[in-house]
């Protein structure tokens, strides 16, 4: 049978598309300029050739040629008017020029055309969270999510989005959809990362951002990422390490500098001015810089100065309310009535847009402490509740949870438990705990035992909170110490006693005690007397209402999330009390309670039975403490550094209209 003769026509045919399977291929090896070249032939042929028109637009995108590219796509587009690719890659190239109403336009027309188009839904929504829309970006990346569950890219920006709103386990279930699809998208496992680090999974961070400088070992912010994390863990040492390497590989990076600052803060408070001027020396008119000078200077007791620096920090950027924040805690700055309608001002305007930031939550409580200032106690309610509540919306407090917890301490330290383990631990008297409720005294009393020479105060440390954590790791638990600390053996309990007391003897060797005064460490006095039966408690106590008003006027950021609720403190306040009650029966003798309405009237006598209790000689130094203090970085920070006054007892009674529930809550809590 004769071969049939193809056409002139089949022959141009076959040819425009060999060359545009060619253009591809160019394209793909990224030979941009020939692919071009390969287009243009094929154009010259056939003007209308659609595929080469669309290829030529993609090709004039690459190289930065949008104008050209939205030229070619318009072509392209006049061949079939209503081809959703067309009309998504026209999209596309008016967003990338900026031009947001036209790339939502044609984004629109894709999706009329082909309404599960996923491409012209993921760049609707790109648009959309560009023109700040963000609800409607939320959806359209859902849709995307919901057609094609691999997208890796749409679930990344919902992760982003999700942290935008607060949703931040929605966030990182999100990066985590990503990641097991695109294991290399480095952009989201740093956000990962990031997300880990503000719930406050330090261990999780820690991992993803190791794996991030895996692949980046030059990162320098990530470096310094994974200081943070390491220092939020609680160690030190490594967090200081990794902003070393960010330091060394980047002299610039300013916040690797701030952080060794902030790490050395209380302990070596030289070195850490060093550091925060040297951030100044590169950037005179840097902010942050100017703002840890200031706290600096707060917990050596230098106002004076610490208020210079903080002043200077809110002049270069008034909306910066930490700076505010931390001068409203030295009680001799008085804004002006500029300043005070400044602050209100911002309030407004954050509170009128929704914000919730811990920015806004400090302008609260630097309000109500200005307010209070002037007398004004209605609207210092009005702002501290403000504060209480967006804290509280962050930080949960779950009584059931808390009481049952109490419970579960209460039935387990028993008298029995201590009689059984009377050998077990180590007998030294090295440590000294205070203990008690927030803005109980225990700043105060800390402060008068070290200045006696023998005494070295530690502050709040973290050991017996950070051993519990460890604890419940190895033993696989997360919710209470209890039955951890319970299971232990004697040879455990020793060996662990042991390594305690060697940390605590590295904070100052020459010590013969020393003070750890972390409040809630009332909690954990099971675990304490365990390790260290002969170690001297001092149990701080304050008028139930003072005390409690005082902690709803700080600002605590983490660990007391009893505080932003007065019904929550009052039912906090009864588990503590009842837990102190079972703490002198099951301990007889071993617990001091020491007054502070006591300590502020009689301060000789009730120092020396703090020093009589704990074993140590009387020493004149101690009714001298002022001029021995220690860096202070607690809420008493200004009131520890003052003479003894009796002005904070009773203050509640200021706001004594408001706080009807926690007077209910607490009537017989002096009892």
């Amino acid at each position: 049978m004769p071969k049939t003769n193809l056409t002139s026509e089949s022959r141009d045919s076959r040819e425009l598309k060999q060359r545009l399977q060619q253009a591809i291929r160019q394209q793909r090896a990224g030979n941009l300029v020939a692919a071009q070249r390969k287009c243009r032939s094929i154009l010259k042929k056939m003007p209308k050739h659609r595929e080469a028109l669309q290829l030529l637009a993609i090709l004039m995108q690459q190289s930065g040629n949008s104008k050209s590219a939205l030229h070619y796509m318009q072509e392209a587009l006049k061949t079939d008017s209503e081809n959703p690719h067309l009309l998504k890659n026209l999209a596309e190239i008016h967003r990338s020029r900026g031009d947001l109403e036209s790339a939502q336009h044609y984004a629109q027309l894709a999706l009329a055309q082909a309404p599960i188009h996923v491409d012209a839904l993921f760049t609707s929504a790109a648009v959309y969270l560009k023109q700040g829309h963000r609800q409607n970006a939320i959806e359209q990346f859902a849709r995307v999510v919901a057609l094609n569950p691999d997208d890796a890219e749409a679930h990344n920006e919902l992760g982003n989005l999700m942290c935008v709103e607060g949703q931040l386990d929605s966030a990182i279930n999100h990066y985590r959809h990503a990641l097991a699809h695109q294991p290399g998208f480095i952009d989201c496992r740093i956000n990962l990362a990031n997300t880990l680090f503000e719930i406050n999974d330090a261990e999780a961070a820690i991992e993803a951002y190791q794996r991030v400088l895996k692949v980046q070992p030059d990162n320098t912010v990530i470096h310094n990422s994974l200081g943070q994390a390491y220092e939020k863990q609680g160690n030190y040492d490594r967090a200081m390490s990794c902003y070393k390497v960010a330091h060394e590989q980047n002299p610039l990076l300013l916040q690797a500098r701030l952080n060794m600052g902030k790490i050395t803060l209380e302990t070596d408070p030289k070195q850490a001015e060093n550091w925060f001027k040297s951030v100044l020396d590169i950037d005179p008119k840097h902010t942050e810089g100017y703002y840890w000078l200031g706290i600096l200077f707060q917990t050596l007791g230098k106002f004076e100065r610490a208020s210079y620096y903080l002043k200077q920090a809110s002049r270069l950027d008034p909306e910066f309310a930490y700076a505010w924040y931390r001068l409203s805690l030295d009680q001799n700055f008085h804004p002006s009535d500029a300043q005070l309608k400044m602050l209100e001002q911002q309030f407004n305007s954050k509170t009128e847009n929704g914000e919730t930031s811990d920015q806004l939550i400090s302008l609260d409580f630097s309000l109500g402490r200005f307010h209070d200032q002037r007398g004004d106690y209605a609207s210092a309610f009005k702002y501290y509740q403000h504060g209480n509540r967006l804290r509280a919306g962050k930080n949960r407090f779950d009584r059931i949870l808390h009481n049952a917890q109490i419970d579960r301490v209460i039935e387990t330290f028993n008298t029995e438990f201590f009689c059984q383990r009377s050998d077990w631990g180590n007998a030294s008297r090295l440590p000294l705990f205070v203990i008690g409720m927030p803005r109980s005294g225990t700043t105060l009393v800390e402060q008068i035992l070290s200045a006696h020479p023998l005494v070295h105060g530690a502050g709040e440390l973290r050991q017996m909170l950070d051993l519990t954590s460890t604890l419940n790791s190895e033993q696989g638990t997360a919710t209470s110490h209890v039955e951890t600390v319970a299971s232990l053996h004697q040879q455990q309990v020793n060996k662990i006693a042991q390594d305690q007391l060697l940390q605590m003897h590295q904070l100052q060797p020459l010590a013969r005690h020393v003070v750890d005064k972390l409040p809630g460490n009332y909690f954990r006095l099971g675990l304490i007397k365990l390790l260290f039966p002969a170690a001297a408690i001092i149990h701080c106590k304050r008028d139930p209402i003072d005390t409690c008003w005082s902690c709803y006027q700080q600002n605590f950021e983490e660990g007391l999330n009893f505080t932003n609720d007065l019904e929550n403190m009052g039912h906090a306040y009864r588990g503590y009390q009842r837990l102190m009650a079972h703490w002198h029966q099951a301990l007889p003798g071993q617990i001091l309670d020491v007054n502070y309405e006591d300590l502020v009237q009689n301060t000789e006598i009730v120092t020396r039975k703090m020093l009589q209790h704990c074993e140590i000689e009387w020493h004149p130094q101690v009714l001298d403490y002022r001029s021995q203090l220690h860096p202070v970085n607690t809420a008493s920070m200004w009131q520890v550094r003052q003479p003894m006054y009796q002005s904070s007892i009773g203050r509640w009674k200021n706001y004594h209209d408001y706080l009807q529930m926690l007077i209910q809550l607490l009537s017989n809590a002096g009892e």
